[in-house]
C-alpha cells in the first residue's frame, strides 16, 4: 500500500505531469510508467493518493486508472468535448466506484490553498506554484519556439544575520529583498520564494543573456540597498548570489532547468558570493553579448583618426570589434556605442585600453580585430553599461503593460 511519505517523494513530478497536456492517454501512461521505474515507487497509487486522499496498492491503482480513462472517454462523448482527467477522477470515485462521499479534490496546489500558492511571509509564489508555472511556460515555449529562463538566488550569510538581528528583523529584511525582486520584473514574470533564504524568478520569452541582465541588476540593487540599510545598529550588509539557466540550451523540462540554475548558484557561492553566474559548459564568469543583432554602431572617439568599427561582442569587462585601422596594444581609447530600435536609440561612451590586436584575412573590409578592456571607473560606470545592454537587448521581449 502506498504511504504518504512515498507519495510526497513524487509530488513535484506528478503535479508537473498534471500541469502538462494530459489529453494524450498513451503519453500520460508512459510518463507514469517512467516515473515508477525511475523512483521505484508506484506512480499510479501515488497520484491517486495526492488527488483523492485514497491509498491503493499498485495493482488496484492500475485497475482504477483503467476505469478512470474509460469514464473520461464516456464523459467526453456525452459532453461533446474532452472532460479532462480531473473531472473523470472525481466522477469515477463518486458515481462509479463510490469511494468518495464529501470530496475536497484535485487542487494542483492543494497544500497551499489558503494563500493561493503564495509564500505567506513575502507574498511571492511558493516553491510548488513556481514549478507549476515553469512547467506551463516550458509547454508554451515548446509550442511556439520561445526561450524561457530562470534565475535562482540565495541570500548570502542570511543565517548568520538572523542570529545577529533576530527573526523579526531578518523577516523584515527578507520581505524587502522580495519587494526589490518584484519591482525588477514584468507582469508576465513570476517571482518566488522556493526556500528559506532563497528567491527565484521565472522569465518567459527571455534567453540567458536577458536573464543574466535581470539577475545582475537585482544583485546590484540588493547590494546597494542593504549597504545603507541598518539592522541592530549597523549596516545589514546583505548580498545575494545567483544562478541562471535557460530553455532550450540548458534543459528541456522544469527539473533539469532548475538543476542547472542551482549548479550555477553553487558555483557563484563557491567563487566568493555576491555574484551571478550563468550555466555554461565553458564555465565563463561573464557572458558575451552579440552586438551585431542589436543594430549597434561603434565610433572610436580617441584617437580621433581611428574611425568607425563593426561590433562583434561585448561583455561586462570588455568589447571586441572589427576595425579598418589598427590600434596599438596598451593605447587608451574612448569609444561611442549607439544602439537599439530606431525610435529608442541609446548612446554610451566608454573608456578603456586596447588589450588585443589581430589582423584578419585580407578579404575582409575591416582588416583588424581589436579588443578593449573597459575602465568602468573612468566616467561611465557598470550601471550605465548594464542599462545600455538592457535597453538594446533583443533577448528579452517586453511583457504586457
Amino acid at each position: 500500500m502506498i504511504t504518504r511519505d512515498e507519495a510526497d517523494q513524487l509530488r513535484d513530478q506528478l503535479l508537473q505531469l498534471l500541469a502538462e497536456d494530459t489529453h494524450n492517454t498513451e503519453r500520460l501512461l508512459a510518463r507514469l510508467e517512467a516515473i515508477s521505474r525511475e523512483s521505484g515507487i508506484g506512480a499510479h497509487p501515488a497520484l491517486l493518493l495526492i488527488l483523492t486522499q485514497l491509498a491503493f496498492d499498485d495493482a488496484e491503482a492500475r485497475r482504477h486508472w483503467e476505469g478512470i480513462l474509460a469514464q473520461r472517454h464516456a464523459l467526453s462523448l456525452a459532453l461533446g468535448r474532452d472532460a479532462g482527467l480531473r473531472v473523470a477522477v472525481l466522477d469515477y470515485f463518486m458515481n462509479v466506484n463510490k469511494r468518495l462521499v464529501n470530496p475536497t479534490l484535485i487542487d494542483v496546489e492543494m497544500e497551499e490553498p489558503a494563500t493561493g500558492g503564495r509564500d505567506p511571509l513575502t507574498g511571492l509564489a511558493g516553491d510548488r506554484a513556481f514549478r507549476v508555472a515553469l512547467a506551463g511556460e516550458l509547454r508554451r515555449a515548446r509550442r511556439y519556439g520561445h526561450p524561457v529562463a530562470i534565475a535562482i538566488f540565495d541570500l548570502d550569510g542570511f543565517a548568520a544575520l538572523n542570529d545577529r538581528v533576530g527573526e523579526l528583523v531578518s523577516d523584515r529584511l527578507l520581505r524587502e529583498a522580495a519587494m526589490i525582486l518584484g519591482n525588477k520584473i514584468r507582469d508576465i514574470d513570476v517571482a518566488a520564494r522556493p526556500g528559506e533564504d532563497e528567491l527565484a524568478v521565472l522569465l518567459p520569452q527571455t534567453d540567458r543573456n536577458g536573464a543574466f541582465l535581470v539577475a545582475e541588476r537585482f544583485r546590484r540593487e540588493i547590494e546597494s540597498h542593504f549597504r545603507k540599510r541598518e539592522a541592530a545598529g549597523r549596516p545589514a550588509g546583505l548580498t545575494v548570489s545567483g544562478g541562471v539557466a535557460a530553455h532550450p540550451d540548458d534543459g528541456a523540462d522544469a527539473e533539469s532547468l532548475i538543476e542547472r540554475a542551482v549548479q550555477s548558484l553553487y558555483q557563484a557561492k563557491a567563487s566568493g558570493k555576491n555574484v551571478v553566474l550563468v550555466h555554461s559548459p565553458e564555465r565563463r564568469r561573464f557572458l558575451r553579448f552579440d552586438l551585431q543583432s542589436r543594430r549597434c554602431e561603434i565610433e572610436v572617439l580617441a584617437p580621433a583618426d581611428a574611425g568607425e568599427g563593426r561590433p562583434r561582442n561585448l561583455s561586462r569587462s570588455g568589447l571586441l570589434f572589427a576595425s579598418p585601422e589598427p590600434l596599438e596594444v596598451g593605447e587608451d581609447v574612448e569609444i561611442r556605442l549607439e544602439g537599439g530600435a530606431p525610435d529608442a536609440r541609446r548612446v554610451l561612451v566608454l573608456r578603456g585600453r586596447v588589450v588585443r590586436l589581430e589582423e584578419v584575412p585580407s578579404g575582409e573590409s575591416d582588416r583588424f580585430e581589436v579588443g578593449v578592456a573597459f575602465d568602468l571607473d573612468a566616467g561611465t560606470g557598470e550601471d550605465d553599461l548594464l542599462e545600455f545592454l538592457e535597453r538594446t537587448s533583443p533577448s528579452r521581449e517586453p511583457g504586457p503593460e
